[in-house]
């Protein structure tokens, strides 16, 4: 039982492949193959040298997926029910357009069934995108191809765990634009090649990396009224603050000081007469921001869950989290965080539950919350990863001969969305495979006696514990032992095994309060 990324055990077999693609001998030219590299946990050499390492040996093998990016309409709570906290949803509060990546037989020519064994590509249906499964010493050819025909914005894919070079890295930056793969346009193609080394076995995300978009409904002059807002307050320095501070503070609408910014004056972190909740849009736009993400107390109501105080976590004019007082953003649903003076940041009117009279305290529940993108902390409306914050995610699994086979295997991806970046959505949404809420979620289910594997891993800003009632494991993390719990954050992964012994019907649940009451939370069936 671990959750680091090297699987100690044996299997006597070499899996198949997995996805539609061939198994094919790996010519060409030596300049093909990537440097020598070597598994970063291996034991040191005979000798004592940490840094005597094995070599990287290819296969042979070339693991072929054809990778498709898609929009459709998605429902996260199908069943339109809150089975943890008896609340029910409409199927127009928690539909929105996602993203997603499916998995297809050559050419695209259709997609593949789901296979959700121990050694299969999942369901499939896009959030989270198939499984990739291959070995170390394989190589990797992802053939991808954008069809977001409702978004037609550029996508990509990005690896984590494997190794490539720069032209199949999946990431795009603003100074380097046209690096090839980086931004797919619409209805074009690109193939991505990545080695699998013996430090890549394990389980890793892989996600969209490509360049920001501004959502539908954003006021996409954001990022250079910011620009203009930031070097206008940069020129004049306040009376005992530095240059430095202002930047910090006031230029993305965190200053306590009456700085005139656009019309609008900056007085504990809101702008008056723009985001005071008084339905003055053309103010709201006007508040100092920067390109990369969304304001707080915009007309979204989104706000960080868990962040009392506030859409900044309390952060707005220096405050602490949980703070009372005036707090910064638009008050337009006249909500209240229990036991704090200002307003809340939302105009959403969502609720808590446990709160009454639509009164929210800023978690992930409510939920006016912005969970995704740092959409929340006076930025402008691109959103960075806007992909992947709608689905365009999924895992990556690299074994070796040493990987133990198991019975059953389980992939679960934690992610939030938030308003800011879907605004169809009634409330913000904490979730597990694109899904809120029992039996919405994924239900697990396994036997008594079954060798059991959890692939865990998670995207987004939020950090999340995992927990599984009623069960527990070994951890690798030397000062834990066995556990029932373990913290998990963005782009980072837990690998989960134990033999099964305890039948029933339990839940497994991230265990951050506001994020369980906001849809992370799911079953797992046990048989005898």
């Amino acid at each position: 039982m671990r959750e680091e990324n090297r699987e100690p055990g044996r299997r006597s077999m070499i899996r198949g492949l997995v996805g539609g693609g061939t198994v094919a001998a790996l010519a060409g030219p030596a300049a093909l193959l990537p440097p020598t590299v070597a598994r970063a946990d291996a034991p040191a050499a005979p000798g004592g040298d940490p840094f005597a390492l094995p070599k990287f040996e290819p296969s042979g093998r070339v693991k072929e997926f054809w990778i498709q990016a898609e929009s459709f309409e998605h429902n996260a709570v199908p069943n339109g029910t809150d089975a943890m906290m008896g609340r029910p949803f409409t199927a127009e509060q928690t539909t929105f357009w996602a993203l997603g990546y499916r998995a297809y037989t050559p050419d695209w020519e259709s997609p593949l069934d789901q296979d959700l064994g121990p050694n299969g590509i999942g369901a499939n249906s896009g959030i989270p995108g198939p499984v990739l499964r291959a070995e170390a010493g394989d190589l990797i050819r992802v053939h991808f191809r954008n069809n977001d025909e409702h978004y037609r914005w550029p996508h990509s894919m990005h690896p984590h765990g494997v190794m490539y070079d720069r032209d199949n890295d999946g990431g795009w930056l603003a100074d380097d634009e046209k690096r090839p793969g980086s931004a797919v346009p619409y209805g074009e193609s690109y193939t991505y090649t990545w080695y699998c080394h013996p430090s890549s076995v394990g389980t890793w995300p892989y996600h969209d990396h490509s360049l920001p978009q501004t959502p539908p409904g954003a006021d996409p002059t954001a990022g250079a009224a910011a620009d203009a807002a930031h070097r206008a307050r940069g020129a004049r320095p306040q009376a005992g603050r530095t240059v430095p501070e202002q930047e910090g503070g006031a230029a993305h609408g965190e200053s306590a000081h009456g700085d005139s910014v656009q019309g609008g004056s900056v007085q504990g972190g809101s702008v008056q007469g723009a985001a005071a909740g008084h339905g003055d849009t053309a103010g709201r736009q006007d508040r100092p921001r920067h390109p990369g993400g969304g304001h707080d107390g915009d007309q979204d109501g989104t706000q960080h869950p868990g962040h009392e105080g506030g859409p900044e976590g309390g952060q707005d004019g220096g405050q602490q989290e949980g703070g009372g007082g005036s707090q910064d953003g638009g008050a337009a649903d006249d909500a209240q965080h229990p036991g704090h003076g200002g307003q809340d940041g939302g105009t959403d009117d969502a609720q808590h539950p446990g709160h009454p009279g639509g009164q929210d305290d800023g978690h992930g529940t409510g939920q006016d919350d912005g969970t995704a993108g740092g959409q929340d902390d006076g930025h402008g409306s691109m959103v960075m990863e806007i992909g992947a914050e709608l689905g365009l995610f999924g895992i990556l699994v690299v074994t070796d001969q040493q990987t133990p086979a198991v019975d059953r295997e389980f992939v679960i991806f934690l992610h939030d969305l938030n308003r800011r970046s879907a605004r169809s959505l009634g409330q913000g949404l904490n979730m597990f495979n694109g899904r809120a809420f029992v039996d919405n979620t994924p239900t697990c289910t396994a036997k008594v006696g079954d060798r059991v594997r959890w692939r865990i891993a998670c995207l987004g800003e939020e950090f999340h514990v995992f927990h599984i009632h009623g069960h527990r494991w070994r951890s690798r993390q030397g000062y834990q032992g066995w556990v029932d719990s373990q913290i998990i954050g963005p782009s980072t992964t837990l690998t989960i095994e134990y033999t099964e012994d305890n039948p029933g019907d339990w839940i497994y649940h991230c265990h951050v309060t506001h994020h369980m009451t906001g849809g992370m939370v799911g079953r797992y069936l046990v048989t005898p």
